[in-house]
């Protein structure tokens, strides 16, 4: 499992490097810009800020956490591309029953303006026959830094713990 972890990492740093890289390939240098790794703190607020807007059932306020054409990739659906459509979904969620949810970063770290965080979260939903849904699982979230300084999810892809029903 930590060699998984390992790899994954690995694998991460190398794409935001890679990305980077290429980001910066197209800029004319006015100046040297100095990179400070955000914390994983810093990385997991927008998780934080998501998981509180949807326990407060505000839609608008947990699609704001994400770029304006952010994609999120939910489990056993189709992408689903810009930030008024990943309000829809969330509203979606909401008008489903969902009760809270609850996020907790594992790891997370950033090279420039990009980043990841993986974590796992815990969301609980009315039933249909008026008990409560537990679902449990994992994220991870490519994050960019904004112009304002804050951390914001360009794509968000997470899924069960669960394993696939059997019939």
């Amino acid at each position: 499992m930590k060699t998984t972890s390992k790899i994954f990492t690995l694998i991460i740093t190398v794409v935001l490097a890679t990305t980077l890289g290429c980001k910066q390939e197209n800029k004319k240098p006015e100046k040297e810009e100095i990179s400070k790794s955000a914390t994983i703190e810093e990385l997991g607020q927008m998780n934080r800020d998501f998981a509180k807007a949807l326990t407060a059932k505000d839609a608008v306020a947990a699609a704001i956490v994400y770029d304006e054409n952010a994609s999120i990739l939910p489990p056993n659906e189709p992408i689903v591309t810009g930030r008024a459509n990943i309000q829809a979904y969330w509203q979606g969620a909401i008008d489903a029953g969902i009760i809270d949810a609850t996020v907790k970063t594992i790891d997370a770290k950033s090279v420039g303006n990009s980043g990841y965080e993986i974590g796992t979260f815990t969301m609980r939903f009315h039933g249909a026959k008026n008990d409560t849904i537990v679902e449990v699982g994992k994220y991870t979230e490519i994050l960019e830094l904004n112009k304002e300084g804050k951390w914001m999810a360009i794509y968000g892809m997470w899924s069960s713990n669960e394993p696939m029903p059997t019939e």
